[in-house]
């Protein structure tokens, strides 16, 4: 009999293939944290094989990774729909839906859940941060329910909708969560769900394959998940230019009969995805492993997180850094690969004028103008994805491989 994490989580499938690994030095851990990306030879599926230990990754989230808004919580209050909000209440009238009971999985600070009870719909959700729940809680008003979805949904009954923006790449066993979001459904209930997209090689960024994603799924992949969990397919949208990689976002309907089958999905095709992602990442960390290779003095890095991880595993960036800053006060005081995190100011202040490498692509422009509006002279900072630190990239390759580049 297996273990869990000995096969894989879609199929069962015990043979796989090693894609990527990676060495990543994590805040709070002194030895790095071995990680392996495979495809599963049965299936095809994407995802982290075995998955890293379930009590280091809610350390992750509890300490690091909380999602928090930043802002004036009046401004906050009233501000428009994010992306992901504007995708899904767009596809939630776009099917026709009425004001309901709303859920959501992984709510964060509740600014979904905000724009949603604006819509008219009740709203409650969950999530594993305290600091995200608190927000929800001051901020918009919301009180939503502390802990994860295997705990959580089960207590919910005859829902009308179920909201899981970025949250089932993070699950350790999908098909279950998936049962359990089925069940806690009124009849033709549905559910809005969207996760990265594994397509389209070249579209993907540098770092694709992260610590906090354990499946990266493909369309047929997750529409089969779905169908063997009780749902049926409404609409499966899939957006190639809104983010930083493609996304897919999919509604589905609680199914009124049994569970249909579908075929199961091309092997081939994960198998084959998987192998051009690898080498063509593998090319964008070597290009940036040259670009730093031209520094010869010591560096400050800006961004303590996942990214800096991968970037000192694929470079030999970390004899050279000083110190890491980072805004998040929670991370001030801490140690990544055994250097310091500091605070914005404690680097303004630093006596050494070295070049500060911007580790971030997600928010590498705000970054940027917030250090140039502190005081920070142009010539020190070093962004990894654009030369020219306040407008776009210099040449065509730059722009590709700023669009490309991961957070």
């Amino acid at each position: 009999m297996t273990a869990p994490g000995e096969t894989c989580a879609i199929c069962d499938g015990q043979a796989r293939e090693i894609m990527q690994t990676q060495n990543l030095a994590l805040l709070g851990r002194t030895e790095p944290c071995v990680i392996h990306f495979s495809a599963c030879t049965t299936c095809g599926h994407l995802q982290q094989w075995p998955p890293v230990p379930p009590e280091l990754m809610a350390y992750h989230y509890r300490t690091f990774a909380t999602y928090e808004l930043v802002g004036d919580p009046e401004t906050l209050r009233v501000a428009p729909p994010s992306r992901h909000a504007r995708r899904f209440l767009s596809l939630a009238n776009d099917i026709g839906l009425s004001p309901g009971r709303a859920y959501e999985v992984g709510c964060a600070s509740g600014e979904m859940l905000n724009q949603f009870r604006q819509a008219g719909w009740q709203v409650g959700g969950c999530d594993p941060s305290p600091s995200a729940i608190g927000q929800a809680q001051t901020i918009f008003g919301i009180a939503a329910d502390l802990g994860g979805e295997e705990d959580a949904v089960p207590r919910q009954q005859n829902l009308d909708l179920i909201l899981v923006c970025h949250v089932l790449e993070h699950l350790y066993q999908p098909a279950a969560s998936l049962r359990r979001f089925c069940a806690a459904l009124a009849p033709g209930g549905h559910l809005l769900l969207e996760v990265p997209c594994a397509t389209a090689p070249d579209a993907l960024p540098p770092g694709w394959f992260t610590f906090e994603h354990l499946h990266y799924y493909r369309q047929a992949v997750l529409e089969r998940l779905l169908a063997d969990a009780g749902f049926e397919i409404v609409e499966t949208r899939i957006d190639q230019a809104s983010e930083h990689y493609p996304v897919m976002t999919i509604a589905a309907r609680k199914g009124e009969q049994t569970p249909q089958t579908l075929p199961g999905p091309d092997a081939s095709a994960g198998l084959h995805l998987a192998h051009s992602y690898a080498a063509r990442d593998k090319l964008l960390w070597t290009a940036t492993a040259l670009r730093l290779a031209c520094i010869q003095e010591p560096v400050f890095l800006y961004g303590a997180g996942v990214h800096t991880a991968q970037l000192l595993d694929h470079t030999d960036l970390l004899p050279r850094v000083i110190a890491i800053a980072d805004r998040d006060s929670k991370k001030w005081g801490q140690v990544q690969a055994g250097k310091p995190i500091i605070s914005p100011a404690e680097l303004l202040a630093h006596p050494s004028r070295a070049p500060v490498v911007i580790s971030s692509y997600a928010s590498e422009k705000e970054i940027v103008t917030a250090l140039l509006e502190a005081g920070l002279a142009p010539a020190r900072l070093m962004p990894l994805y654009s030369r020219n630190p306040m407008g776009p990239p210099e040449s065509s390759t730059d722009q590709r491989a700023m669009r490309d580049s991961a957070r």
